[in-house]
């Protein structure tokens, strides 16, 4: 069970990472759209995160893939995301409830902080310093690297479809002898 969770988590990150890749806009619109995608897990969207990405990403003249990868690229960490935007919140406005630790965080101390101006300004800085840090990283980085990440990516899928289907098959002929 373990080992079929774990497939399914990797085959679906080099699925998006594949689809990222083989994206024929300029790096100008990919970086757009990844970063747009990034910036909206800052914010609660209480589950439309990745449909909130995406869309930003069509409007805002982005490339609608990159918005929807850089959307689900940190869904996952929201917790400590929302942390990071009360933390340098906290830098320019006072918490009106004192939060030393995150493990600290408890629900009433999350009703006094989340929807007030502390995580509001954190949630807006934290976004824009991840945004543009996204957009010029990916401006950079995609056209030089997507020729050869493209070709390192074939290669490893490749590699990786051959060893599932042999063990794959080695389990269903150990499955017959028994």
């Amino acid at each position: 069970m373990p080992r079929r969770i774990t497939l399914h988590l990797e085959r679906g990150f080099l699925r998006h990472w594949l689809r990222l890749l083989r994206v024929r806009d300029t790096s100008e619109q990919v970086s757009r759209g990844f970063a747009l995608g990034l910036i909206v897990n800052f914010y609660p969207t209480f589950g439309f995160g990745f449909l909130i990405s995406g869309f930003m990403a069509r409007l805002l003249g982005g490339n609608i893939i990159a918005g929807l990868v850089g959307g689900a690229s940190l869904t996952f960490v929201w917790p400590v995301l929302f942390y990071l935007n009360i933390l340098v919140g906290g830098w320019f406005i006072p918490p009106p409830v004192e939060v030393p630790e995150f493990a600290e965080v408890s629900e009433k101390t999350l009703s006094k902080l989340l929807w007030g101006k502390t995580f509001l300004l954190g949630a807006i800085l934290n976004s824009l310093a991840a945004g543009l840090l996204s957009y010029l990283l990916m401006l950079l980085l995609y056209g030089k690297l997507r020729p050869a990440l493209l070709e390192w990516s074939r290669e490893f899928l490749k590699n990786h479809q051959f060893h599932f289907r042999r063990r794959k098959r080695n389990g269903a002929k150990t499955a017959e002898r028994r």
